[in-house]
């Protein structure tokens, strides 16, 4: 029997390793993760702003505000004037969009919190789709709320 668990393991191992190397969302070996998506938005040279940086962006009404989550999530709560624009469906929220989205169009984008990377995800493909301006609210919903401030 414990010829039998190691086995496992060994197989675990093994497939963790393949699908940690060959996956298109590797997770890295060694990484401060309490700071992943800030140190990565630097890399990707997007801005970060705070959330008194938001709420202004948010009320002056020349960025476009992007909310990377789930509409499911969304409808739940967001920040003032903020569009819909889920990462994990952008192809097609996109061209609904794309008329809006000039190169020099100033955007902001945020999610659920500093932990998610959704924001950060949706910011690089604005970037590699032309857009020139993009900001990432790292704070998020979270900090919004934490701000004291209303979500919609």
């Amino acid at each position: 029997m414990p010829m039998a668990w190691a086995l496992i393991g060994v197989c675990a191992l093994i497939l963790g390793t393949a699908a940690q190397l060959l996956g298109p969302r590797s997770i890295p070996w060694v990484e401060n993760h309490s700071r992943r998506v800030e140190v990565r938005a630097m890399q990707a040279e997007i801005a970060i702003v705070d959330v008194a940086a938001a709420k202004a962006i948010a009320e002056a009404g020349e960025f476009l505000v992007f909310d990377a989550r789930s509409p499911a999530d969304f409808d739940t709560g967001h920040i003032p004037g903020a569009v819909s624009f889920s990462f994990e469906a952008r192809e097609e929220a996109y061209n609904e969009l794309a008329a809006l989205l000039q190169p020099e169009q100033p955007v902001l984008v945020y999610c659920s919190g500093p932990e998610c990377d959704d924001a950060l995800m949706l910011g690089v493909f604005l970037k590699n789709q032309g857009s020139r301006n993009v900001v990432l609210f790292l704070e998020g919903v979270a900090g919004w709320k934490a701000g004291g401030l209303p979500l919609q």
